[in-house]
């Protein structure tokens, strides 16, 4: 049997290792067109800021492709023949498949304002995105002794690639950026406030709604961690409406606009969310969702024959009911081992994806976050308990809670075990209960003070 995985991101690779554990006969063919090596996206942040290399985020060794014996494409795909399981590249040449995995995964949003293709605009997304901000804000690589990088364009890319080399303003300007702007809040737009903070820079951060990420956190918390952002210097902008971009007589960025004024900038990182990289299936016959996901059921499968997908850009059955894609780094490991168990014909609990307990965890400024569970996802008869600590440690705890148990955390201020946490919800533990063993779930060292918290909150 010969697989073909599109992507080589965690769902791809996991996919492909599960396959050659359980099927060391098998033909795999990875096909990339952004990298040569699988890396961890999460990790981009600590390139740019200097405190890993390109090596350091790459989870597996080199030369794991040559040792696992999977054959290595680089190039785009752009179209599915599926009648006759057939791929063709960029270039024109074609890859048969017995079975396909599409492991694409997903590609920055891009801006829909006048002037989002000025130079000096781009994104934080891809290892292309990664090398633009760094020679805005750097000139080039932010430390020394980094690895050299293959090349990173595929000539065979269309013009909309998200895997296109991008022209930085620094260079056509002759200086490096001073006055960088990031559009758009969550992670990715927090990430790069950060590592143009990391560089001594006072950025720009234009948030259309009332607080920062009110998908995640609530407006206490959430004024917390903007107070953080303002006290290291970054200019919180909150209900701002961009309403265009102003460059100069050669293209160069030059200016935001938004609904309060006109804010002079020099670099400018749209981080208004990503979506499924998944353009070129439009006439494949694979069903998409609304938002471009490919639509799978719980054994990853689409509705064409042998053809599969997982990550970023499938589409799944969520608790709630609805179907949409898990842009997360777990969910999209957990989906590609599934996807290689049922391709390999297997049935049952290891090749059915039941989508566990949500978490996440970062940093965001010096603010430890942890999120468990069901939060700001108004489920049918919550409650919130919530506390602040303001001592020798400064924390949030909420805790959302029905009368069947905890179904909830959102956690600022401290570390805590995940795991600890989510066997309190899948337990079904009360609130009393969760009070006198949240200790349990504690991950702060040795000497930060232990968390007390009042039988009685909000």
């Amino acid at each position: 049997m010969h697989v073909v995985i599109i992507g080589n991101g965690v769902a791809g690779m996991e996919a492909a290792l599960q396959i050659r554990a359980e099927a060391p006969d098998a033909g795999v063919t990875l096909v990339s067109e952004e990298s040569d090596h699988f890396f961890s996206r999460t990790a981009l942040m600590w390139v740019h800021s200097g405190q890993m290399s390109h090596r350091d985020i790459e989870p597996l060794e080199r030369d794991a492709y040559v040792r696992h014996g999977f054959t290595r494409v680089r190039g785009r795909v752009v179209s599915l023949d599926a009648a006759s399981k057939r791929l063709t590249l960029g270039d024109g040449e074609t890859l048969d498949y017995d079975k396909l995995l599409i492991a694409c995964g997903s590609r920055p949003r891009p801006g829909p304002w006048r002037g989002s293709d000025l130079r000096g605009v781009g994104h934080f997304v891809t290892l292309q995105d990664l090398e633009w901000y760094e020679r805005e804000l750097h000139g080039g690589p932010s430390h020394a002794g980094r690895p050299p990088r293959p090349d990173q364009h595929v000539p065979s890319s269309r013009p909309d690639s998200p895997y296109l080399p991008r022209e930085a303003a620094a260079e056509a300007r002759g200086s490096l950026s001073k006055r960088p702007a990031v559009i758009g809040g969550g992670l990715i737009g927090i990430e790069a406030v950060e590592v143009a903070h990391g560089k001594g820079l006072h950025p720009h951060f234009f948030i259309r709604d009332e607080w920062f990420w009110p998908m995640a956190i609530d407006a206490t918390e959430a004024a917390w961690i903007t107070e953080r952002m303002r006290a290291h210097g970054v200019h919180v902008h909150l209900q701002h409406e961009v309403e265009h971009l102003e460059g100069d007589a050669q293209g160069n960025l030059t200016a935001v606009v938004t609904n309060h004024g006109r804010f002079e900038v020099d670099c400018a990182v749209v981080a208004i969310g990503v979506v499924p990289n998944t353009q070129w299936l439009a006439d494949s016959g694979v069903a998409l969702d609304a938002g471009g996901g490919v639509v799978v059921d719980a054994q990853q499968r689409t509705n064409v024959p042998d053809v599969f997908a997982a990550g970023d850009c499938a589409s799944v059955r969520w608790s709630t009911g609805a179907q949409r894609p898990e842009q997360l780094w777990y969910t999209g490991r957990d989906q590609g081992r599934v996807a290689a168990r049922a391709m390999l014909g297997q049935t049952g609990h290891a090749a059915t994806y039941r989508r566990p307990t949500w978490y996440n965890s970062a940093k965001l400024m010096d603010i430890e976050y942890t999120t468990v569970g069901f939060v700001n996802m108004n489920q049918p008869g919550e409650r919130e308990w919530f506390f602040e600590e303001r001592g020798a440690v400064r924390s949030t705890t909420r805790i959302v809670h029905t009368d069947t148990g905890v179904i909830g955390f959102n956690l600022l201020g401290r570390r805590w075990d995940h795991s600890v946490l989510m066997e309190f919800i899948d337990a079904g533990r009360s609130l009393a209960y969760v009070l006198d063993h949240l200790h349990e779930a504690a991950f702060d060292t040795e000497l930060v003070p232990p968390l007390v918290l009042p039988r009685e909150a909000r």
